[in-house]
């Protein structure tokens, strides 16, 4: 499976600059005192630093269903708060924000997030209102409800101060174009691109560009947008004064990699495999790089020794970066990536290693936070039937269904699966 990147906001912008010290928790009832669950909640109010805040995120989220329990009940805490005095201050508002974005429980996200605005709004405090703009931008990204991003964006693209909001407007502003083409609006999306470049004195080109590209794959335009992302390379090559040294090169390289992916949409994997070729030379201990072209490889019936020993490599790289976060306290447990798992389930599969395809799948399948994509259950569904398994098989399928489309291509693989499952279940 080809990896993708989700993006979070960072606890780091949410804390900075805090100047909101409370001492003890606002509004607390006799009857909250004497719950455990509710005391250790009003707890997280004074986890002050970016430190202690990740520390107890990570805690918070370790058991997922304790979590999720834990979680509603803090927003039950805040229904039940009377006025405008609330049980969380800004400390604990980020850690438990952020603790329902990562469970998926998107309203109670945006209640904290509209919480930690308030606050940060009262003491004017700029980073802090960014960081709360920020995560409800993307909670509502999440949860697909782009007119409430579109909503959001307008109010900062509107205010007027202070300085750190007016510097987070261009970022709001490609969200909102952004969300506008997921409603459809390519035309409107587009043409706020065009004014965007046509603003530009030059130096930026190349960012909006890779916005104007980023419209274009949403449109199912794949050849422009090729031709989109290769112009703002282009420019990226001439641009000297914003762009230097670390920085441009990655600026390359991430083009380098969108441009892979593009080619496979458009079915030329030789363009994609080249690509993803020289972006492993140039990053040797990448993990992504080597796992993407050792899947399109196999998913393509090609090299299929070469693209397992990729995959492979990959794997390691991972886990010895996960060693590495262990190690310097910014990971509780070293686990595997579900995307590379798929990836090596998937060469054993179409080198016809059936049992040995198995095990990664499952366990890519089982991963909490990474397996649950529709991709993921489809290949799996097909080593069972390819088993003899066909229960199995079709229960996979069934879960694959269930899924989110994440990219383009699972409208086609969705399209793909419903048909299996329906020769599956006719067939004795």
């Amino acid at each position: 499976m080809v990896a993708t990147c989700k993006r979070w906001p960072r606890i780091g912008l949410l804390v900075a600059g805090l100047v909101l010290l409370l001492n003890g928790s606002p509004n607390v009832r006799a009857d909250e005192k004497e719950d455990p669950l509710r005391t250790e909640l009003l707890k997280l109010n004074g986890a002050s630093t970016e430190e202690i805040q990740t520390a107890k995120l990570r805690a918070l989220i370790k058991d997922r269903e304790k979590a999720k329990k834990a979680v509603a009940e803090a927003a039950k805490m805040m229904k039940e708060a009377k006025g405008e005095e609330k049980p969380f201050n800004y400390n604990g508002t980020i850690i438990l924000g952020r603790a329902a974005q990562i469970l998926r429980l998107f309203d109670i996200a945006e209640r904290f997030y509209e919480h930690q605005l308030n606050l940060a709004t009262k003491v004017k405090d700029g980073m802090k209102i960014v960081s709360a703009y920020e995560g409800l931008i993307e909670v509502y990204w999440d949860a697909k409800r782009y007119a409430d991003v579109i909503d959001t964006c307008e109010k900062v693209v509107e205010a007027t101060s202070p300085k750190e909001v007016e510097n987070y407007k261009p970022f709001a502003l490609e969200r909102l174009i952004q969300a506008k083409a997921k409603q459809g609006k390519f035309d409107e999306a587009m043409t706020l691109t065009k004014n965007l470049l046509e603003l530009d004195d030059g130096a930026l080109a190349w960012y909006f560009l890779q916005l104007k590209g980023w419209i274009q794959r949403e449109d199912g335009k794949i050849g422009d947008a090729i031709n989109t992302y290769k112009d703002a390379l282009d420019k990226i090559n001439a641009e000297k004064k914003m762009l230097k040294g670390e920085a441009k090169e990655k600026q390359k390289d991430r083009i380098a990699y969108i441009l892979s992916g593009l080619y496979v949409d458009n079915k030329e994997i030789d363009k994609a495999a080249k690509e993803l070729e020289t972006l492993i030379k140039r990053n040797p201990e990448a993990a992504t790089y080597k796992n993407d072209l050792g899947f399109i490889w196999c998913d393509h019936d090609l090299k299929l020794d070469e693209s397992e020993k990729l995959i492979k490599e990959a794997l390691e790289l991972d886990k010895k970066e996960r060693e590495k976060l262990k190690a310097e306290g910014k990971l509780d447990e070293v686990g595997e990536n579900a995307a590379y798992l798929d990836s090596l389930g998937w060469v054993y599969y179409k080198q016809k290693k059936y049992k040995e395809a198995l095990e990664p799948l499952k366990k890519a399948s089982a991963d909490e936070d990474e397996g649950n994509h529709l991709e993921i259950w489809d290949h799996l569904g097909d080593c069972y039937l390819a088993l003899g398994q066909k229960k199995d098989a079709i229960a996979a399928w069934e879960k694959a269904l269930k899924m989110e489309d994440i990219s383009n291509r699972d409208g086609e693989r969705r399209r793909k699966v419903s048909d299996k499952l329906k020769k599956a279940r006719v067939e004795p």
